[in-house]
């Protein structure tokens, strides 16, 4: 029997819809198609592991970002917390607990973003209005001096400053709200204080007026110092009640 004859004897053929492949033929199929299984497997699971580790890293930056908010919640909390408690204490219970709060929580914002000691804002503010939101200014012999509110502002002074800031003040009633009197004293005083490029100059300008004050440097004359005086007392009192450090102010 010949050669060919013998492998011919040796190969099997297989009938698959009527077309006949041979038995290596077949196995080579078999691997390729299993080795092509394989690698799909492979870039299945590698995709799959990738997203989901893009998804964890997703959550661990969630993660952190809710954490940070919640550790500035927690600081801006108990910065409040420290001032109304001072509030609550100072001169025994002066200002009323449902105004401590409400108080607090705007002193601490003005004081945030314009870099002021919150102590320092409520010293104004006793000093101007004793904590009364409903406060109008009185001269000595008892007439209306046409200040108002917490930090007793001018109507027309009110307006300059609440235009530059987008508050609208368009009755004096507008004075009388604490998130809009705060707002604007604090602005009109961190003006003042620029103006003069002092702070105890720019404090003296928001009791007395810009002019009152430069009038006395221009002359040379000595400066009043009361009300300087009286802010500084009040804020170290504040500071007491607060058991807080006393700083130097300028």
């Amino acid at each position: 029997m010949s050669t060919s004859h013998t492998i011919q004897a040796f190969r099997f053929g297989l009938l698959v819809h009527g077309s006949k492949i041979w038995i290596s033929e077949f196995l080579g199929i078999i691997v390729v198609s299993i080795t092509l299984l394989v690698l799909f497997s492979l870039t299945f699971f590698i995709l799959f592991d990738e997203t989901r580790i893009h998804g964890n890293d997703k959550m661990i930056l969630s993660l952190k970002n809710d954490s940070l908010t919640l550790t500035k919640e927690k600081f801006e909390l108990s910065g409040k917390l420290v001032i109304a408690e001072a509030l609550a204490s100072f001169k025994s219970g002066l200002v009323p607990a449902s105004t401590c709060a409400q108080l607090a929580g705007l002193v601490y914002e003005s004081s945030t973003t314009y870099g002021y000691d919150p102590f320092l804002l409520l010293a104004v503010i006793h000093v101007e209005s004793l904590f009364s939101s409903k406060a109008r200014g009185q001269y000595k012999n008892g007439d209306y001096s046409g200040a108002f509110g917490l930090m007793q502002l001018k109507f027309e002074t009110a307006q300059i400053i609440g235009r530059n800031l987008g508050i609208s003040v368009n009755t004096i009633h507008d004075l009388f709200k604490p998130e809009v009197n705060l707002a604007l004293g604090v602005a009109y005083l961190t003006q003042l204080i620029a103006q003069f490029h002092s702070f105890k100059l720019g404090l003296m300008a928001y009791n007395q007026g810009p002019g009152v004050i430069q009038e006395y440097l221009s002359t040379q004359t000595p400066l009043p110092m009361s009300y300087y005086t009286r802010v500084l007392k009040s804020y170290y009192l504040l500071k007491k009640s607060a058991k807080a450090p006393v700083e130097p102010l300028p």
